[in-house]
C-alpha cells in the first residue's frame, strides 16, 4: 500500500471512528464491534502511511494531511520522520539517514 493510499484510508477509517462513536448513551454489543472494526482498520491504515520513508511530495502532503488530522496520533518517531522526510525530498536528498 503506497503511503497515500494508506493516509487516505486512515483518514477515511477516522471519520467513520467518529460516527460509530454514540454521543452520551450506552453502546450495543453490535455498535462495540462496528466501533472496534473502524479503530483497527484505521491503526492499520496509520501504521501503512508511516511504514516507508516518503519519496515525493505527494506521500509529504499524505503525510502532513494525516499527521494534522489526528496530532495526538503522531508519536515522536513518526514527527521525526515527517521532518526527516520533508528535508529529504524537498532538499533534494541531502540529509544523513
Amino acid at each position: 500500500m503506497s503511503i497515500q493510499s494508506a493516509a487516505q484510508a486512515a483518514l477515511t477509517c477516522s471519520r467513520r471512528v467518529t460516527r460509530a462513536i454514540p454521543s452520551n448513551r450506552l453502546q450495543t454489543s453490535v455498535e462495540e464491534d462496528v466501533m472496534d472494526t473502524a479503530i483497527s482498520r484505521w491503526r492499520r491504515a496509520w501504521d501503512a502511511a508511516w511504514s516507508s520513508p516518503a519519496r515525493s511530495k505527494r506521500d509529504l502532503i499524505a503525510r502532513a494531511r494525516l499527521a494534522v488530522s489526528d496530532p495526538d496520533g503522531m508519536d515522536a518517531a513518526e514527527g521525526e520522520r515527517l521532518a526527516r522526510d520533508v528535508l529529504a525530498v524537498l532538499g533534494d536528498g541531502r540529509i544523513a539517514r
